[in-house]
C-alpha cells in the first residue's frame, strides 16, 4: 500500500561516526544535513554507524532529528588484513586502504537487515569509504546517494605534495592499529608509497560509486564539475557548507584582547594539525608585531608538547562558547596546509563578522571576494603583512568583518542551500 502524502518517509544513513557533538567540519555537515531532511522533507533518520576510537553513543545524547542510532561493527584485524591482502594489494578490484578498513559480511548482513526491518525511501552512505557497501542495495527501489564530502583522490595529492614526517596518514583508524603498526606506516618512505597507492585506488572507486548511486554530494563546486565531467553521469551534486548566521552574528559581550589571533579546528586532524605547525613556523615569525595566536578546538598532547616554549601559542583546548574565544580575538588567521572541500572555519569567522586572512585552499569552492568579504595570499610574507596591517588599523578589521558577514549571510544559510535536497530526488 502507498504511503500517504503526509506519511513521514525513512532515511537510513550509513554513517563513518556520530557527528554530534559537532567538533569537527564533517560533523557539522551531516548534523545539518540531517537536521535539514527531517526538517524540510520530512524524513526520519535512521543511522548505522562506526564509531570513533572512544566514541560512545548515549540516547540522551541523540539530536531530535535522528530517530535511532544502530552501532556498527568495527572490522577486527584479521579482516581487515583479509580485505587488504584480497581487495586492496592482490585481484581486480584494487579497494582504497580505508574500504578495506570499513568494511565486513557481518556489516553488509546488518545493513541489508535494517533495509528489509525500516523499508527506507533512501539510503545515504557516508564518504566513499563505505561505497563497498552497495553491495547491501542490488534490490533496493528507493533513492541510493553517497555523502563524498570532497574528492579524497584530490585531498590526498595535496598531502602527499605537503607530506611531514609527524603527520600521520591513518586518519580517524589510526588509534585502533597497534603502536608498531603506526610507527611503520608513518615512516615517511612508506607514507610516500601508501598515498601514492591510495590516490590511485580512490580515483578509481570515485567512478565506481557514480556508477553505483543515484546521486553523489560534494560541498565543493569545481568538485562537483569535476566528477559529472570525469563520469559523464552528471549525477554528482553540490551541497555546500553553511553557518548558522544568526547565531554566529549574535553580540557577545567580549572584551578585545590586543595583538591576538584565532585559529578554529579539530586539531587532532592531521590536515589541522599540519596547518598549525605551518602557522608558527612560517608565519607567525614574519609578523613584526608577535601577536598571540590561540588554536581553539581538541587537540593532541604531542602537538601541546611541539610548541610548549613558544609563549605566542595558546592552545585552548575544547571550550564552551567558541564565539567568546574568536571574538576577543582581532584577526582570524585561517591557512590552510593542505585539503579539499569548503573550510568550516573560515565561513564562520566570517558570519562572526570577523577579519579573516586565509590562504587559497581555505578560499576554494567559495565566492567571496578577495579583498572586500576577507584577504588571501598563498605567499607567507604577505600573509604576515596582512595580518600585521590589519592588527593596526580597527577601520580595516571593521570593513572586512562587515562584508564577510553579509557574504556567509547571502550564499552559506542553512535554510538556502537545503533546497539542493529537492533536486537529488529527497
Amino acid at each position: 500500500m502507498p504511503k500517504s502524502p503526509d506519511a513521514r518517509k525513512r532515511l537510513l544513513l550509513v554513517s563513518t561516526r556520530i557527528f554530534w557533538p559537532t567538533d569537527a567540519g564533517h560533523k557539522i555537515l551531516l548534523y545539518n544535513y540531517c537536521k535539514g531532511l527531517y526538517d524540510h522533507y520530512n524524513y526520519d533518520i535512521y543511522m548505522y554507524s562506526f564509531l570513533e576510537y572512544g566514541q560512545t553513543c548515549q540516547d540522551e545524547d541523540r539530536p531530535y532529528f535522528i530517530k535511532k542510532v544502530f552501532t556498527a561493527g568495527q572490522p577486527g584485524h584479521l579482516r581487515v588484513i583479509g580485505n587488504l591482502a584480497g581487495h586492496s594489494l592482490v585481484g581486480r578490484d584494487r579497494w582504497s586502504f580505508q574500504s578495506s578498513l570499513y568494511y565486513s559480511r557481518y556489516n553488509r548482513k546488518r545493513i541489508e537487515g535494517l533495509i528489509d526491518r525500516i523499508k527506507p525511501d533512501a539510503v545515504m552512505m557516508d564518504l566513499v569509504r563505505t561505497s563497498r557497501y552497495s553491495v547491501c542495495l542490488q534490490g533496493f527501489k528507493g533513492l541510493k546517494t553517497i555523502f563524498m564530502e570532497d574528492a579524497l583522490s584530490r585531498r590526498y595529492t595535496r598531502q602527499l605534495a605537503a607530506v611531514r614526517n609527524d603527520a600521520g596518514i591513518g586518519g580517524r583508524y589510526e588509534q585502533y592499529l597497534p603502536g608498531w603498526v603506526r610507527r611503520m606506516v608513518n615512516s615517511r618512505a612508506l607514507k610516500v608509497r601508501i598515498l601514492k597507492a591510495e590516490i590511485r585506488r580512490l580515483e578509481k572507486e570515485e567512478l565506481e560509486a557514480s556508477r553505483r548511486y543515484d546521486a553523489l554530494i560534494y560541498v565543493n563546486a569545481a568538485e562537483t564539475e569535476d566528477m559529472n565531467r570525469r563520469s559523464g553521469r552528471n549525477n554528482a551534486y553540490t551541497v555546500t557548507m553553511g553557518a548558522d548566521c544568526d547565531y554566529f552574528g549574535e553580540e557577545v559581550e567580549v572584551k578585545k584582547v590586543p595583538n591576538t589571533l584565532s585559529f578554529v579546528g579539530n586539531l587532532k586532524v592531521a590536515a589541522n594539525a599540519d596547518s598549525v605547525r605551518m602557522i608558527m613556523d612560517e608565519i607567525i615569525p614574519l609578523i613584526p608585531s608577535k601577536p598571540v595566536i590561540h588554536f581553539i578546538g581538541p587537540v593532541d598532547d604531542d602537538l601541546k608538547e611541539e610548541y610548549k616554549d613558544n609563549r605566542q601559542c595558546v592552545f585552548e583546548g575544547m571550550v564552551d562558547d567558541v564565539r567568546k574565544y574568536v571574538k576577543s580575538t582581532m584577526v582570524v588567521l585561517s591557512p590552510i596546509a593542505y585539503g579539499t572541500g569548503v573550510k568550516t572555519k573560515v565561513i564562520e569567522g566570517m558570519a562572526m563578522g570577523m577579519p579573516v586572512v586565509t590562504n587559497y585552499l581555505g578560499i576554494d569552492g567559495l565566492s567571496a571576494k578577495v579583498g572586500r568579504d576577507l584577504l588571501m595570499s598563498d605567499d607567507f610574507g604577505q600573509m604576515a603583512a596582512m595580518v600585521e596591517e590589519l592588527l593596526h588599523d580597527e577601520k580595516r578589521r571593521m570593513e572586512l568583518g562587515q562584508n564577510g558577514r553579509e557574504y556567509a549571510k547571502r550564499m552559506h544559510r542553512w535554510e538556502d542551500i537545503y533546497k539542493v535536497f529537492k533536486e537529488i530526488g529527497f
